[in-house]
């Protein structure tokens, strides 16, 4: 997933978080058929913002897991670039 559009995505989430916010901070509907409309929406409203939640948790979990390869690549014990950043270590002291 491109960076834009995480950017976006996160965008919507705040959206959806404030009207949320404004849902929970309306007076109490007066009839069941009000009742109902509202409750659809502010689940409408839930289940987007959980899957947009779910959408980035899936993208940092890939992100994590390229993350990991390359620091296991540079920092491995028997690579090169280890070796040598030791042996630069060694020679500063």
């Amino acid at each position: 997933m491109e960076r834009f559009e995480k950017l976006e995505l996160i965008q919507r989430s705040l959206g959806i978080r404030h009207k949320l916010k404004v849902h929970e901070s309306m007076k109490a509907p007066e009839t069941h058929d009000e009742l109902a409309i509202m409750l659809l929406a502010k689940w409408e409203l839930e289940d987007e913002l959980r899957a947009i939640e779910e959408v980035l948790t899936q993208s940092r979990l890939e992100n994590v897991v390229l993350k990991r390869k390359q620091v296991e690549k540079d920092y491995s014990v028997g690579s090169g670039a280890a070796k040598e950043r030791a042996a630069k270590a060694k020679a500063k002291k």
